[in-house]
């Protein structure tokens, strides 16, 4: 019964997001010898192990910001190393790409991710990102980094403003819905699609 109302339930919550305390602290994009340089800070009111849990759980993130397709864990690569895949639509402004990504996968619990894509199986020729997770008082400080390269072409005056901005709606959506599932003790995994 309960696999059967949470559906219902999340429809009726428009997007899961009726009690939103997140905190944007800070966005910034900046473009450096055609690389993108990216910083995002946000205050969520869910304790730190629960959001790695949440970011690490690649086979369902897809759950937590719209516009991802895919996202996976693949089979571990011959070194042992932590591989994901994942596939969304970008678009800045009416320019759209569906873009993929082949990444490895490194973790330190409750503290960090690394996330470092394989250029010769992505769209993109560099990006390495990192979430670091750190408890301050009664919330958790989430910062986003990352650095990156496509290999698709991003319109060179409004793209930094674009980006700038969808990642400031996206880290508060992904924030906003982690804070909904932490307040009801649920997990990515029992979120329906």
């Amino acid at each position: 019964m309960k696999n059967f109302l949470l559906p219902v339930a999340m429809c009726l919550l428009s997007g899961w997001q009726s009690a939103n305390s997140v905190e944007i602290i800070e966005i910034k994009v900046d473009v450096i010898d055609g690389r993108y340089h990216v910083f995002g800070q946000s205050r969520v009111d869910a304790a730190p192990e629960f959001i790695y849990e949440t970011l690490i759980d690649y086979d369902n993130f897809h759950k937590l910001a719209d516009g991802i397709a895919i996202t996976n864990f693949l089979p571990l690569d011959e070194t042992g190393r932590l591989l994901a895949y994942s596939r969304f639509e970008s678009c800045v402004l009416f320019f759209c790409k569906t873009i993929e990504k082949h990444e490895y996968i490194e973790g330190n619990p409750h503290d960090s991710i690394n996330v470092q894509t394989i250029p010769e199986r992505s769209d993109f020729s560099f990006n390495e990102s990192r979430w670091l997770i750190e408890k301050t008082g009664d919330t958790t400080l989430l910062t986003y980094e990352s650095e990156f390269e496509p290999d698709f072409w991003i319109p060179p005056l409004i793209g930094p403003w674009a980006i700038r901005r969808k990642l400031a709606w996206t880290a508060e959506l992904i924030g906003s819905r982690m804070e909904w599932m932490y307040a009801r003790g649920l997990t990515l995994s029992q979120i329906s699609e």
